[in-house]
């Protein structure tokens, strides 16, 4: 009777000890659940602040070759126009309260196609200019837009976050100060990336992150403190 008692008294000890690791499981379970709940809740509100941050080009009516524009919804850009080789012909940086307003004289292009590109924070839309004969004509749909990746630090835990509004192959890359590959994604086409990454225990502090998609290459140096 007493070793059935022992036996008995073994198996409880068991069973308690199995309870609490269950127990403890749940919690962790619980804390991982909750930590990657504030993650996608910042990466979201990282999409959504981007998405916010969007501008658009309003076409005002030109005369000859002049072509005048509005960017609504921003106050800071830079504009630039390209040929149809990619041969940069002007750049300038423009501060405004409220929205950007421009004139471009192109009497001094000969007739082709051109690209106006303007960068933002968040953005890079293209749109086409055509000059023929004595006309310049500026489209107000976009030829391309593609949104930059965001980025969050808190204390080394880095989260990026990529809106791929076409889906197009996204590739990231991290190299650490050496110059070394320590991090190389699949090609991922998902139209929203969301990572996540933790760099504050690797040997260097500042990490380079190389992200390639839609013909564009962005490069973002992040530290780890």
């Amino acid at each position: 009777m007493k070793i059935l008692h022992y036996i008995q008294h073994d198996e409880d000890c068991i069973f308690v000890k199995v309870k609490r690791i269950i127990n403890l499981k749940t919690l962790i379970m619980k804390k991982m659940l909750k930590f990657s709940l504030v993650i996608a809740t910042v990466l979201t509100a990282m999409n959504v602040s981007a998405l916010g941050n969007d501008f658009s080009l309003d076409v005002k009516k030109g005369q000859g070759k002049t072509v005048t524009f509005a960017l609504n919804e921003i106050n800071k850009v830079e504009l630039s126009i390209y040929d149809l080789d990619n041969k940069l012909i002007h750049s300038e940086n423009v501060n405004a309260n409220g929205n950007i307003k421009r004139t471009y004289d192109l009497n001094a292009l000969p007739e082709g196609t051109y690209f106006l590109v303007a960068e933002s924070d968040t953005k890079i839309a293209k749109y086409e200019i055509s000059v023929v004969g004595q006309t310049a004509v500026l489209a107000s749909n976009a030829v391309s837009e593609v949104y930059k990746p965001m980025f969050l630090n808190k204390d080394g835990l880095v989260s990026l976050s990529i809106f791929n509004a076409h889906k197009s192959p996204v590739s990231i890359k991290i190299y650490n100060a050496a110059d070394e590959l320590v991090y190389t994604s699949p090609l991922l086409v998902e139209q929203n990336i969301e990572k996540v990454f933790e760099i504050k225990n690797l040997p260097f502090e500042n990490h380079t992150f190389v992200m390639s998609y839609d013909d564009k290459v962005f490069v973002k140096m992040v530290a780890a403190k």
